[in-house]
Parts: C-alpha cells; sequence; structure tokens
C-alpha cells in the first residue's frame, strides 16, 4: 500500500473529495495553482513549472493526477489545453521519474472515446431512448478498441495516457489509466439521460481511486470509471477485474426523482 500520495489539483472539487475519502489511510501531499483548503503546506504553483514541482514528488509512493483544464466543449482551444492539459501531464510524469514515486493513477476521461456515442445502440442510450433494448444485452466499448475523440480536451487526454503507457515501459514506472465518468458535485447524476450512463458516485470514486493505488502487479492499465449503472455504454468491468473494485451505486435509484 503506498504511504504518500500527491493529489495535483488538490483544491479542486475531486481533488477535495479524494483527499477527503484518503486521508485516514494515507499520508497526502497536495499541489494547485490555488490554495487548497484546510490543507496546510499544500504547494501552491502551477504544474507548468517542472523544477518548482520536484520537491513535492521528492520520496512520495504514488501521484493522483487530476489537475487539468476539464471544460470539454469544442470551443475550447490549445491556447489554454497545451499548457494545463498537455504539458503539465508531462511535467507530473517526469517530476514522479524523477522523484522515485512508483505509480500514477492518470484521470483521464469517457470523451476519449466519445464519438462511439454517434453510434448505434450507444447514442439512443445516451439520449434515453431505451424501447426494445436489453441493457445486459448491449455490447459496450471496451478500453481495448480504438480511441475516438469527441473534442480538443479528449485529444489532450490521449495524449495523458500515451504518456502513461511510455513511462511505464520506458521508465519502469506502474501508470493506472481511469477513464473518468461524471461526478457530480451533489452526488447524484444530471438530467440529461448520458449521466445515467457515466455517472460515478462519490464513494465509488473513492473505492476506484482505493483500488487503482493499492492493487499490486500493475504495470499499465486502463479502465473506464463509473458507478454500477443499469444502462452502459463503456465497459467497467475491467476495473472490477483487474484492480477489484466494487461499485455500490446505480444511478437509476435517482431515476424518478
Amino acid at each position: 500500500m503506498p504511504g504518500t500520495v500527491v493529489v495535483t489539483g488538490s483544491g479542486g472539487r475531486i481533488g477535495t473529495l479524494l483527499r477527503q475519502a484518503l486521508a485516514p489511510g494515507y499520508g497526502l501531499r497536495g499541489i494547485d495553482r490555488v490554495p487548497t483548503p484546510g490543507m496546510a503546506g499544500a504547494l501552491v504553483v502551477g504544474l507548468t513549472d517542472l523544477d518548482a514541482i520536484l520537491p513535492v514528488f521528492e520520496g512520495a509512493d504514488a501521484v493522483v493526477h487530476l489537475a487539468a483544464d476539464p471544460r470539454h466543449t469544442p470551443e475550447i482551444w490549445w491556447d489554454t489545453l497545451i499548457p494545463d492539459n498537455v504539458v503539465a501531464t508531462a511535467n507530473v510524469f517526469e517530476a514522479a521519474r524523477r522523484g522515485g514515486v512508483r505509480r500514477v493513477v492518470f484521470f483521464s476521461s469517457m470523451h476519449v472515446c466519445g464519438m462511439y456515442e454517434n453510434d448505434q445502440p450507444w447514442s439512443r442510450i445516451a439520449r434515453g431512448d431505451y424501447a426494445g433494448l436489453d441493457p445486459a444485452a448491449v455490447p459496450l466499448v471496451t478500453a481495448d478498441m480504438p480511441t475516438r475523440p469527441d473534442g480538443p480536451y479528449a485529444v489532450s487526454k490521449i495524449f495523458g495516457e500515451s504518456l502513461g503507457r511510455y513511462y511505464a515501459e520506458a521508465h519502469g514506472m506502474e501508470v493506472v489509466v481511469v477513464r473518468l465518468g461524471t461526478v457530480g458535485r451533489d452526488d447524484r447524476p444530471g438530467r440529461d439521460a448520458r449521466s445515467f450512463v457515466s455517472w460515478l458516485s462519490h464513494r465509488d470514486l473513492a473505492n476506484l481511486t482505493e483500488r487503482a493505488l493499492d492493487t499490486p502487479g500493475v504495470r499499465y492499465e486502463v479502465v473506464f470509471g463509473a458507478s454500477d449503472n443499469t444502462w452502459k455504454i463503456y465497459d467497467t468491468s475491467g476495473a472490477r477485474t483487474v484492480l477489484g473494485y466494487a461499485p455500490r451505486d446505480n444511478a437509476e435509484r435517482f431515476r424518478d426523482r
């Protein structure tokens, strides 16, 4: 089990959720370009400054890399994505290597495969048209299928996934890529039908991250991160099989609310 974990984006919404969940079992270090509320000693610096971030990674056991520009609309372009999602991610992997970090958990996104949602039957599921469909019989998008990014943000996340494979194979690091679904601020799916596919509850997020940190024998793995939702597009069984992830929640309990 990793002892010391660096959380990038520690002051953000998901970073705060994970710090609270991981604090009882891990020694945490935070890094963000804004102050991290309630975390004494968290470094306030941008990840684009490699020299400045190196001390945070020195001697750590693992990294949870969350920090990124999360906007995924087509208007978001490379003037923000290159520094925040490309250069920053490259610096995190390099700082981890130099600091002797054994494992990196990189939070990617389901959007790296988002164009599959234009195809049948997934397009119907994404818009909530379930007529004649059996959720148990729907073929799923698996982690070994080609990526099909649905925008520049997704392309930037594919860069991070490829970088993780490089560091795993060239430098012997252990890398778990989590293609994250939708983590609601109020711990429930949104009003749109697609969120009933991609929703990841707060406690399932914590369990998945702990398993990504703790599971032995990992070299490079890519998994989709969602709760045990009835309607699926992406195959979350890999996280169960490889990491022992045990989701407890299902978006359907919010269907009529």
